[in-house]
């Protein structure tokens, strides 16, 4: 039986970490994992003598930190611009383009019936990086039809800005309350983190205040 020291067990390590950050689509989150990575090559290198795989791999946790800093005191500039699907060509094209992607958080959603509500772009150093659409309702309810970030730039800031901004906007007119439906994880994993509650007598609709 083939016995494994605990530096092997590392370098398998570091080596699953560097592949699980190639995975990631945003760019925040692929840095920190490729820095672990990378700092856990780095140590392995470093233990073993192995010096093309010690310099490399400092290099890169280097090269991660100056990146991560860098976005760190960047300041993102988001705006929220309405749009209106009679008039627009880049709205049909943007859910054209990531109708897969919308389809594995809100499922198989009929584009037609999103036509007939608002809809808002939130954009992100002015890259559209995210769609909202609602509808109205009486007693001051926002039912939310659509709220999508790209993957890109799917680590919440977008959210929160949105529904930030979006607040004052409805307060002054009288809406207190959000509504929205959904019967997938991780949609839902994303509207409890952005405080949405479940309702316990109706399992798949989530309510937060405006």
């Amino acid at each position: 039986m083939i016995e494994f020291k605990w530096i092997e067990w590392l370098g398998y390590l570091a080596s699953i970490i560097v592949a699980v950050s190639l995975t990631m689509a945003n760019i925040r989150r692929l840095r920190w994992i490729n820095l672990l990575g990378a700092s856990a090559f780095t140590l392995y290198g470093w233990i073993l003598n192995l010096y093309p795989v010690f310099f490399v791999n400092l290099f890169i946790t280097f090269i991660n930190i100056y990146y991560l800093i860098r976005m760190s005191l960047t300041k993102d500039r988001f705006h929220l611009i309405p749009i209106s699907w009679k008039t627009s060509i880049f709205l049909p094209r943007f859910i054209e383009f990531y109708l897969d992607d919308i389809q594995n958080h809100f499922g198989n959603i009929d584009i037609d019936f999103l036509k007939n509500y608002d809809s808002i772009f939130i954009t992100r150093n002015v890259v559209p990086v995210g769609l909202f659409i609602y509808e109205k309702e009486n007693d001051g309810i926002i039912k939310i039809h659509l709220d999508y970030e790209v993957p890109t730039y799917r680590d919440y800031e977008t959210a929160r800005y949105f529904f930030r901004e979006f607040r004052e906007l409805m307060n002054r007119d009288g809406y207190h309350t959000y509504i929205t439906f959904s019967t997938i994880s991780a949609h839902q994993k994303y509207l409890k983190i952005m405080n949405f509650i479940e309702d316990k007598k109706e399992p798949g609709k989530f309510i937060r205040k405006i």
